[in-house]
């Protein structure tokens, strides 16, 4: 009898142990406030410091793969595409404090990468620019770019599976060309964000490049993010991709927006408080189940 109260009761710690691991989803979640650190970040050379060049846009680096231009190099740890027109820069304008086309300040560090890619940039839906910073349309967004065959995109697989967490904290800077100095644009930029092994179909997410000037975004913005894999034993992998400065003007706005500068591309591992109730209490099932097995059975039970 007793036995088989002790095997509803492991059972029983069992199945509240893998029910409530079970109620986990993948995501990936806009988000505020995260504080993600410099320090377990995930991202191999997230400020783009590694390899870059000396102050000054006379050592500025072009760095989408593809371009007919010179010179060239891609940032350590990152891949990188273009098209032979593309005109993506590394590095900085050798400003106090440093910038790059005419960007904001960056947040870390000397160098940070503009992703130039030319104009103009047509698309077949009205984009709604977010308070948050999203972009959204009302149908899926066609775009064409009448300057550069393809969009420049920067790539970096992150190895979660080698730091497993429930969940991971993602941040990244990001200014627009002119946002501060030099060419200022009169509408925002939009560029995409596509993080795979988080949610069904590796969806792209539109967002918003400040411009500067003529509305509430600012001149650069801090994006943060929540996500969970869908398989915790495969890497996620990070694409920002821009199409080029968008002509909106069939919507009744610029026709000629600003362009993406990216810096400080953070991910921080971040072990819920959940989670290790959930080991203790699979801890405390086992060493109940070991105490049940080594314990003689009482005098008169046959």
């Amino acid at each position: 009898m007793r036995s088989a109260q002790w095997l509803t009761s492991a059972c029983l710690c069992c199945a509240l142990v893998s029910g409530a691991v079970d109620q986990a989803n993948a995501s990936l979640t806009i988000a505020s406030g995260l504080g993600t650190t410099h320090a377990g970040n995930l991202v191999a050379n997230g400020s783009f410091e590694t390899g870059a060049p000396p102050n000054g846009t006379a050592n500025q680096l072009y760095w989408a793969t593809g371009t007919a231009l010179t010179p060239f190099a891609v940032p350590p740890s990152w891949t990188s595409s273009g098209s032979p027109t593309s005109y993506a820069l590394w590095g900085n304008d050798a400003t106090l404090p440093q910038s790059i086309q005419g960007s904001d300040g960056l947040p870390d560090g000397n160098a940070a990468l503009y992703f130039g890619n030319g104009a103009p940039v047509f698309v077949d839906q009205p984009p709604t620019f977010n308070a948050n910073g999203t972009v959204s349309f009302p149908a899926a967004p066609n775009f064409t770019n009448f300057y550069s065959a393809a969009p420049v995109i920067l790539t970096q697989s992150i190895n979660t599976p080698a730091s497993p967490s429930p969940s991971y904290n993602f941040s990244f800077w990001i200014s627009g060309e002119g946002a501060v100095n030099g060419q200022q644009f009169t509408e925002r930029g939009i560029f995409g964000l596509q993080v795979t092994n988080v949610l069904s179909g590796d969806p792209i997410q539109w967002l918003t490049v400040p411009n500067g000037i003529g509305n509430a975004f600012g001149v650069s913005h801090l994006y943060e993010y929540t996500f969970t894999p869908l398989n915790p034993l495969l890497p996620v992998d990070i694409n920002f991709i821009n199409w080029g400065h968008f002509d909106l003007s069939a919507y009744a706005m610029s026709n000629f927006t600003t362009e993406l500068v990216l810096d400080d591309v953070i991910i921080n591992p971040v072990p819920e408080p959940g989670t290790f109730a959930l080991f203790a209490l699979a801890g405390v099932c086992a060493l109940f189940a070991m105490h049940r097995r080594r314990r003689p059975p009482a005098q008169g039970i046959r």
